[in-house]
């Protein structure tokens, strides 16, 4: 003990070399708690040459474990050496080791902390363990695969970043195993690890692969076999909207027959119910609503503007807002446009926040957003997105790339576009030839084109090869393959099959439109004011001379004129009916409207007179005709008149009217 003594009393004067050497003699042959206590207080000393925090933290520790064995507190020289000191001490030199270690980006170094300070308070070492932890952790996640995580759970099972992990491996599970975002992957994943946290995420992917592609049958058994997928009713609702285009009851019977399990099945009982009424679109003192079959007014007309039902919604306008309703006057998606299309085959555009969008008929959202959509044609839609314009399907799906500067509408698989001021033509197959042109017209069903070069024109086939060479004035065309050539105000007729009809040879009209010149099958000539009629072979029907004006025959009969009057001959050129018309039309489903004298009437193919007014009649149908100006008669083509006094005539489409009369009557009038 009296070297102890010795070495505090020269620990205690800052005589170091003297106080190790005492303190060293005393350690041996086994450790002695002072001495350790002693040589841990030099070595965590900087003011002398031993300064070694690690032999510091080394010599603490096991006076400690000395002390606590055998060892009862003692005052040497000022230094109280006990149990609380000892511990102390420990902290105090584990303190100091973590200011210079606290930085380091190295585990080992928070191990050998760990191990070397084990003594020390327990807030100092969960720092350490915290951020030897996270650089463990920063690791796996750089590495990022799941063995490496599993590693790491397993090896730290207390760590603040176990949560953290355990999510982390589900992810990188995930990941690996569903590699290249196939849908069999995502099945799989499915299928066999119903507990892990990305399984939504697993559903989302596979349904947007199956969305994506407009997969039926995918679909199918997405809803099938994922009832508790997030996305099972949209699933539902995408399949329907695929299988369902006309929304006719025959396609609605035959989607419950086949999915009995669709959870909307009382929407498509609402649709089949509604599907029995007819709705027509109504328009009085400026607002529309519509009228049902029985002419009674359904929907008030309270909107600015409203589209005709189709499938079974119509498109209306009210304050600015553009909406949808049901044939029930409700708004089935709840949603407000700038501005919407009809529905084709469970599609339609509509314009929000700027953007143009395809949704389905179950109001879903099924493309990207782009500047501008044009109308389904040809089932496709022209659309411009950054600036460019390109195509897509009706599924929502790209067939052309946006690329171009202009694109027009596809007609006959065809469509124009325009790059530097000049057209070219692409497909639907995204065929595109060069932009050499001044101008386009759209292919016809023969595929022929007519084109504008060098102020210049020309006809071209949809190959691009050179059918008439560009040396025109004009080209219209015509009826059945045929087309009127220009030059030199002279004009002739052209078969785009492949020969000319006629000489380039005869006066050029331009204020008469392409039915003056021929109906496709015969061709009208006109010459010093004089007309005749040849037919595809070129032979004479009609020679110059014969009459002043001839028309093309309808119904059997040809109207001509002589002197200042009309009549209608036979195909043998037979007078039917005599020169006594100052005007008169083609007969038309069997009746013509001529003027005679101070009089208008309606006559047959016999030319007997079936009605007459004072005033104009005009043709509105197959069957009816109306006369007068303000308060309007309708006339059938019997000569019956069906109603007077009428004050306003709608025509909600070919064949279909609503009447309204005098008295505010509202009427439908169906051929």
């Amino acid at each position: 003990m009296a070297g102890i003594k010795k070495g505090f009393k020269a620990l205690s004067i800052y005589n170091y070399f003297l106080a190790k050497k005492e303190f060293y003699k005393a350690n041996k042959p086994h450790p002695n708690a002072f001495a350790c206590y002693g040589l841990a207080v030099i070595f965590s000393r900087n003011d002398n040459p031993f300064y070694n925090l690690d032999s510091a933290s080394r010599y603490a520790s096991l006076g400690y474990c000395t002390f606590v064995k055998s060892g009862r507190s003692r005052q040497l020289s000022g230094f109280e050496v006990d149990n609380l000191s000892l511990l102390s001490l420990c902290d105090s030199i584990a303190f100091k080791k973590w200011i210079i270690i606290r930085k380091s980006n190295d585990t080992a170094v928070f191990d050998a902390f760990l191990k070397n300070n084990y003594l020390a308070n327990n807030l100092l070492k969960e720092q350490a363990v915290y951020l030897r932890d996270e650089i463990e952790y920063n690791f796996i996640l750089q590495n990022n695969n799941s063995k490496s995580t599993s590693e790491f759970i397993n090896t730290h099972p207390q760590s603040a970043f176990l949560q953290q992990a355990l999510l982390l491996i589900q992810r990188q599970v995930f990941e690996e195993l569903t590699t290249g975002g196939n849908a069999g992957k995502y099945i799989s994943f499915i299928n066999n690890h119903k507990q892990n946290n990305m399984l939504n995420t697993a559903y989302e992917n596979l349904y947007k692969i199956y969305k994506d592609s407009s997969d039926v049958e995918g679909l199918k058994n997405f809803v099938n076999n994922y009832p508790k997928a997030p996305q099972y009713l949209d699933a539902w609702k995408l399949l329907f909207s695929l299988t369902v285009k006309s929304f006719s009851n025959k396609e609605l019977e035959a989607f419950l027959e086949a999915h009995p399990a669709f959870p909307l099945k009382n929407s498509i009982l609402k649709e089949l119910e509604l599907n029995k009424i007819h709705l027509y679109p109504y328009e009085k003192e400026g607002f529309f609503g519509f009228i049902d079959s029985l002419a009674n007014v359904t929907i008030k007309p309270v909107y600015e503007a409203v589209s005709p039902f189709s499938e079974g919604l119509s498109a209306v306008n009210i304050n600015d807002s553009v909406f949808y309703i049901n044939k029930e006057n409700k708004n089935p998606f709840n949603q407000f446009y700038s501005e919407a299309y009809s529905f084709k085959n469970g599609i339609a555009a509509v314009k929000s926040a700027n953007n143009w969008l395809l949704i389905n008929r179950q109001g879903q959202i099924i493309s990207q957003a782009y500047e501008e959509i044009n109308e389904l044609s040809e089932d496709v839609y022209v659309v411009k997105i950054n600036a460019k314009y390109g195509a897509i399907n009706h599924l929502g799906q790209t067939i052309i790339e946006p690329k171009f500067q202009k694109l027009g509408d596809f007609k006959n698989q065809f469509a124009y576009y325009m790059e530097g001021g000049k057209y070219g033509f692409v497909s639907k197959t995204g065929f595109a030839h060069k932009a050499e042109f001044d101008w386009l017209s759209d292919f016809n069903e023969n595929k022929l084109a007519i084109i504008k070069k060098n102020n210049l024109y020309g006809l071209i086939n949809s190959l691009g090869q050179t059918v008439l060479s560009p040396e025109y004035d004009l080209i219209l065309k015509a009826a059945t393959n045929n087309y009127i050539l220009v030059k030199n105000n002279l004009y002739g007729f052209y078969n785009g099959f492949g020969c000319f009809l006629s000489a380039i040879a005869y006066d050029f009209l331009k204020e008469k439109p392409v039915e003056f010149y021929t109906n496709g099958y015969l061709f009208k000539l006109v010459k010093n004011k004089e007309q005749s009629m040849v037919d595809a072979n070129g032979k004479q029907i009609i020679d110059f001379g014969t009459f002043d004006e001839i028309n093309f025959p309808v119904n059997g009969l040809m109207r001509v004129k002589r002197g200042n009057k009309f009549g209608f001959v036979d195909k043998k050129l037979t007078l039917a009916i005599p020169f006594k018309y100052l005007q008169a039309q083609d007969f038309i489903d069997s009746v013509a409207i001529v003027t005679i004298k101070d009089k208008y009437a309606i006559i047959n193919i016999k030319g007997k007179e079936i009605y007459s007014f004072d005033e104009e009649i005009e043709k509105i149908s197959q069957r009816y005709y109306t006369a007068g100006e303000e308060k309007k008669l309708i006339v059938s083509t019997s000569g019956t008149v069906i109603f007077s006094e009428v004050t306003n005539i709608q025509k909600i489409k070919e064949g279909l009217f609503i009447i309204t009369l005098n008295n505010k009557e509202v009427k439908l009038l169906k051929d």
